[in-house]
């Protein structure tokens, strides 16, 4: 009987027709395979629970004959009865405790205390039972084969419990798998909604784009924005203009520098403190470019005889033709480098002006309002471009995560079912 029961659960070594069953109606056979399990597994309990049961009781009176006068017929060496005084009760209350149990109905607790009634008895008999086979041998054997007849049961429901474990372990298995797969499933159809709305909203921003690009296109050869182009090149001549003029203002000023700094460190030499500050105060906007300053002009101006002085006494020799030809004469150096800040301020000025005129001209606001829309749009694109790769990245990985759970739902379900059933309608299917 025992051995047609474990049989039960060994999966068929025929090959036999498989049928086919859907992911919807799995549930509902996992079901129905569980309690077939469990109820196999305890028709398995049934007999071994009577027998260990009549062995629980059975060592229990077996108890109650340890150290009956009439047990011992013999009087016993002092040291025998030292033992037999301490040791018997101890043993008799060790086993008595162990046997003290309320067994479960679950078959797996109910293993488990089985498993923990056999150790504790056998501490108990390897602790202060290990003289008693001494002065007991009759109950001592006994004893000893009553723990067999429960461990020979133990052992059986061992073989029981491990082939109930992995059929069990195989339908959460199965069970999982149908739940990794139903929530994939689920994901892709809240990102296939969403990444419909995306395509949507990304092809109306494209039209707009389009539209705004087109109007651009069509202002951009009105006469109104035709005039504008032409300020803003206007504008843009103005604006190199300006920057060749400055570039020119400060050659002069790196070609100045050396001179004005041989200047300052004679001065400094002769501690005189007026043309010390203000040789000082000219290095010092040169270096930073103040050029606009009126200030700068007028230092230029203050430091040029101070300057002019120390060149004539050659305190200060010239040494290159860009010196030779800027400190000519105290007259000519103050006309080109005024002249040179004059030409350059003046240009900015009109930069300024030209401007002030382009940012206050209508077709500047339209345009601009053209540009930036169609800026902000293609920003929108590009954002939803980005998300929808995202969405792409875990498309896959759900796609990846299906194919994982359909294959363990097949493995599993080919054990369970012995290869009689398949499951049909997910990835992986017939693997």
């Amino acid at each position: 009987m025992f051995k047609r029961i474990t049989e039960l659960f060994k999966s068929k070594k025929a090959e036999p027709k498989a049928s086919t069953t859907t992911l919807a109606d799995l549930p509902v056979w996992l079901d129905a395979e569980e309690q077939t399990c469990i109820s196999l597994r305890s028709e398995q309990f049934i007999d071994s629970r009577e027998v260990i049961e009549k062995a629980r009781q059975d060592i229990l009176q077996l108890l109650a004959e340890f150290g009956k006068e009439d047990s011992t017929p013999e009087p016993m060496h002092p040291k025998v009865e030292q033992v037999n005084r301490h040791n018997l009760p101890q043993f008799k209350h060790k086993v008595e405790d162990a046997l003290d149990v309320e067994f479960s109905d679950d078959d797996e607790a109910y293993y488990q205390q089985v498993a923990e009634l056999i150790n504790s008895c056998f501490k108990a008999y390897r602790g202060p039972g290990r003289y008693l086979h001494h002065l007991y041998a009759d109950e001592v054997k006994v004893f000893r084969q009553l723990m067999d007849q429960i461990g020979k049961e133990l052992n059986l429901l061992t073989e029981a419990i491990k082939n109930s474990r992995i059929r069990l372990n195989r339908i959460d298995a199965v069970r999982e798998g149908i739940k990794q797969v139903q929530g994939a499933e689920d994901e892709l159809a809240e990102i296939n909604t969403i990444r419909k709305e995306m395509d949507e909203k990304r092809s109306e921003r494209v039209r707009r784009k389009d539209d705004l690009s087109h109007d651009r296109d069509v202002y951009a050869s009105s006469h109104e924005y035709q005039e504008y182009a032409d300020a803003l090149a206007a504008f843009e001549d103005e604006k190199r203009r300006s920057l060749e003029l400055f570039e020119t203002l400060d050659a002069l000023v790196r070609t100045a520098l050396p001179i004005w700094r041989r200047a300052l460190r004679i001065v400094q030499d002769e501690k005189r403190k007026g043309e010390d500050k203000h040789l000082d105060g000219l290095i010092q906007m040169a270096t930073l470019q103040q050029y606009a300053d009126p200030e700068f002009v007028h230092l230029v101006k203050t430091t040029s005889e101070e300057i002019f002085k120390s060149i004539a006494s050659d305190a200060i020799p010239l040494k290159n033709s860009f010196e030779k030809s800027l400190f000519v004469n105290a007259d000519s150096y103050v006309d080109q480098m005024t002249g040179a800040v004059a030409l350059w301020r003046n240009a900015e000025e009109k930069c300024q002006h030209d401007h002030d005129i382009l940012a206050s001209h209508a077709a500047a606001e339209k345009h601009s309002s053209f540009e930036t829309a169609i800026l902000d749009l293609e920003r929108e694109i590009k954002h939803i471009d980005e998300e929808s790769g995202k969405l792409e990245g875990r498309v896959h990985h759900l796609e990846r995560e299906k194919e994982k759970a359909a294959s363990i739902i097949n493995d599993e379900m080919k054990e369970l079912s012995g290869g009689e059933i398949i499951v049909a309608g997910i990835a992986g299917e017939g693997v």
